[in-house]
């Protein structure tokens, strides 16, 4: 097996374990659950934005991963936690922050 084969087959079975996931309908938990739930697409957009913030030095980088960042904590507080909203608007975000820098 070659390795484009492997790539394409992890690929295949883990966009399929989230769509299965996803197409399902299910009920909201209570309690602690689902308050986890309900912060948790914010929190790991904002950790996957992030980890390009920082330089090998330890400093801030101006990247577009900044407005990223910047557009998924705008994006989380305009849609009120929108999962789609924050994505979008952290895309756009890193776009603008891309076009603008050249």
């Amino acid at each position: 097996m070659n390795d484009l084969t492997l790539i394409l087959l992890v690929a295949a079975v883990t966009f399929g374990s989230r769509v299965v996931f996803l197409a399902r309908r299910r009920s909201v938990p209570e309690g602690i659950v689902g308050r986890f739930l309900e912060v948790f697409p914010l929190a790991l957009f904002i950790a996957l934005a992030t980890t390009g913030l920082t330089a090998p030095e330890g400093v801030l980088a101006v990247t577009p991963a900044l407005g990223g960042a910047v557009g998924g904590v705008v994006g989380a507080i305009v849609t009120r936690r929108s999962l789609v909203g924050t994505i979008l608007i952290g895309a756009a975000g890193y776009w603008l922050a891309r076009v603008l820098a050249g």
